[in-house]
């Protein structure tokens, strides 16, 4: 067993929680972000062409910038959508 294989166990197991979350109507933001990231280690390691399509060209790639970029606009978003109730 990989660390590939361990990396993907850990993003099925941030999906399932996810959509946990997301059944119980808790953070929607952190459950967005557990999903997304296991479709991101999804397309990096089983499906790379999607990994690295170029939507425009001088920009990342599709994969780089959901990682870079949108990853971490959700993690601050669940982070100030924690305090609202």
């Amino acid at each position: 067993m990989g660390w590939s294989t361990v990396y993907l166990i850990l993003a099925i197991i941030a999906a399932i929680l996810g959509i946990w979350n997301l059944a119980r109507q808790r953070n929607v933001f952190l459950s967005l972000t557990g999903i997304l990231w296991f479709l991101i280690v999804l397309f990096m390691q089983y499906i790379p062409k999607v990994y690295n399509y170029s939507l425009i060209s001088g920009l990342p790639e599709l994969g780089p910038l959901l990682l870079l970029v949108l990853m971490p606009i959700f993690v601050i978003l669940a982070f100030f959508a924690a305090g609202r109730r």
